[in-house]
């Protein structure tokens, strides 16, 4: 037979040869997507099910029902839909590429961290195992954040729907934090777009708009708005931006071109930032000149400005700020802050005037959960005390623990800043803050407790201004915050904490009962924890006071001689304290005290 025909004969039977291959390649192509999508999860320390996976012709993908754990078992991520289509294209590299991504109906959860003591106390107790460091998988995440962002935002298009993220509260509870109606990204018209609605929750639900474009020249522009609602009547925030998106440099990285401006309300910022995959390494930086808080005030909402509105400055000012982080290095971390003023005052009748702290006052302290309580700052106040008559060591102990830097800085501390990036981010959540004590002044006497981008924004504003331009001295600042911060149940001052706890005057306490002190201070409320059953310093409490006083010592603002061993430091309840934790014997039901957090009492 011919070689020719034999051919002939043999090609019909190799097309359905390779027919019968590609139909078995395909029914085993959801198995190995299944097996890929499990291992990437595993190798991110999660779990991934789903309820049901389809492929579809070129190579669409689509999951119902998947649901990702993570290690601790809270679910992180549920998606009611997801589906992915793969560019054809790519599949031949090896690297498979997806082209169109379509989410509908999902939920992204943080893992929980369970509201403990040990939240509030900078050691770790004895016993204790270490929290993990979660840096390397951080460095990896935003590895894979800083490739995507570099990637051509042109070749993918996306659409989401109805996702939810959440935050989670002291105790573990879920809290909205934002929620995406409607997201659409995609080209048009030789552009990328991308357009997008849904709601942030800030102090209140705050619903945004945002419509931007990108040019194949890297220009990004576009707006958003949003619609504060705190106010008796809803108010408008426009955002502007005009940027410049490059993709060069040595080593390669994402970058915002100088001259890039985002505008906020009437506040012009240029901007210039830069993304680096490798480590990665992210660098930030903005500065706004000449700005008028007049016209701050008129053009800002209200419901943003707070308790700011009252507030009357003259004069202007330039502000610039400064961010670099190597995830390699994050101790190395660079943060800086400043404010030029360029005449800035406080108006007279000022309807918020924080130089009246300077005189003696009636303080209405602020509370969490909008509790207001007053203390009279004067002599008509029995437990009143000026500074020089609390015993130093009280003073030393608090500004030792609250706020280390309190008489370098100025009102906000940089340095704290840095550090607390630094080691939140090891953590891989929040572990320490930046407070300083002139911010807790700003937050417990004009601006209450909520947990907000916007009220921390105010506080750090109020503390500049009480620090640089009301004319209160430092000394002044730590008298006011040592008579009226919360010591325990309706106990304000150091002089109503002392006769609570020791039965004496604040103007002479041991080293222990100071140390003792000092660590109440973050965790007011929950001072009976620190005790065990027979009324003595548990472990872990010790171990705080201890460091507290080596830190004293360490200023210069102790004895080291006069700091005892942490195995024998004790105080001894002499009180009405001693009551609460040892309730005297009654006739009847057995009354069980109960901290309200308002400094109220109740019983059951």
């Amino acid at each position: 037979m011919p070689a020719r025909r034999r051919l002939r004969l043999l090609a019909p039977a190799a097309a359905l040869l390779l027919a019968l291959l590609a139909y078995a390649g395909w029914l085993a192509l959801p198995g190995a997507i299944a097996a890929r999508l499990r291992g990437a999860a595993a190798a991110r320390g999660w779990t991934a099910t789903w309820r049901s996976l389809e492929v579809r012709p070129p190579v669409a993908i689509t999951l119902r029902g998947l649901v990702l754990t993570a290690a601790d078992s809270d679910t992180a991520v549920a998606i009611d839909s997801l589906g992915v289509a793969l560019a054809p294209a790519s599949l031949l590299t090896g690297a498979p590429r997806p082209s169109r991504l379509v989410i509908a109906g999902a939920s992204i959860t943080p893992p929980s961290h369970p509201d403990t003591l040990a939240g509030d106390v900078t050691v770790t107790r004895p016993g204790r195992r270490p929290r993990p460091d979660r840096l390397p998988r951080i460095r990896d995440s935003g590895r894979r954040l800083a490739r995507a962002l570099m990637s051509d935002p042109g070749t993918l298009a996306a659409t989401l729907r109805d996702v939810t993220v959440y935050t989670r509260g002291d105790s573990g509870e879920r809290h909205t934090l934002l929620r995406l109606d409607a997201v659409d990204l995609g080209p048009a018209g030789g552009v990328v777009r991308l357009v997008t609605r849904g709601t942030v929750v800030l102090e209140d639900p705050t619903p945004f708009t945002a419509d931007i474009t990108y040019a194949p020249d890297g220009r990004l522009t576009g707006a958003a708005s949003f619609t504060l609602v705190g106010g008796a009547v809803p108010q408008r925030l426009p955002v502007a931006i005009d940027a410049r998106l490059r993709r060069d440099g040595s080593p390669r990285a994402l970058r915002l071109a100088p001259g890039s401006t985002v505008t906020v309300g009437p506040i012009a910022l240029r901007v210039t930032a830069a993304l680096e995959p490798a480590a990665p390494h992210a660098t930030f930086a903005l500065e706004a000149h000449g700005v008028r808080p007049a016209e701050v005030a008129q053009r800002l909402p209200a419901a943003l400005l707070g308790p700011l509105a009252g507030l009357r400055l003259a004069g202007t000012f330039d502000y610039a700020l400064a961010f670099d982080l190597d995830f390699e290095r994050p101790d190395s971390v660079a943060f800086d802050a400043d404010v030029v003023s360029h005449g800035l005052a406080i108006q007279p009748g000022s309807p918020l005037d924080p130089r009246a702290l300077a005189r003696p006052f009636t303080a209405r302290i602020h509370l969490p959960r909008d509790v207001v309580v007053t203390r009279e700052l004067t002599d008509a106040n029995p437990h009143f005390r000026t500074l020089d008559a609390i015993d130093p060591a009280i003073g030393a102990a608090v500004v030792t623990n609250e706020d280390g830097g309190f008489f370098r800085h100025r009102g906000f501390n940089t340095r704290a800043v840095r550090d607390a990036i630094a080691e939140n981010l090891r953590a891989g959540a929040y572990r320490r803050g930046a407070g300083t004590i002139t911010m807790q002044l700003a937050r417990n006497l004009y601006l209450g407790h909520e947990r907000t981008l916007a009220r921390k924004a105010q506080e750090v504003v109020l503390a500049w201004v009480i620090e640089h331009l009301a004319g209160v001295t430092k000394e002044r600042l730590l008298e006011i915050y040592l008579n009226i911060i919360e010591w325990g149940p309706g106990v304000h001052g150091a002089d109503e904490a002392c006769q609570y706890y020791f039965g004496h005057d604040a103007g002479r306490v041991t080293v222990d009962e100071a140390l003792f002190l000092a660590t109440v201070v973050p965790a007011p409320t929950k001072w009976r924890y620190r005790f065990d059953r027979d009324g003595r310093l548990r472990p872990f409490e010790r171990a705080q006071m201890h460091f507290i006083g080596r830190a004293m010592a360490a200023k210069g603002w102790l004895d080291p001689a006069a700091l005892p061993p942490a195995d024998s430091l004790a105080v001894e309840l002499r009180g009405r304290a001693r009551d609460v934790l040892f309730p005297p014997a009654i006739a009847g039901p057995k009354l069980q005290e109960a901290d309200s957090g308002d400094g109220t009492i109740t019983t059951d």
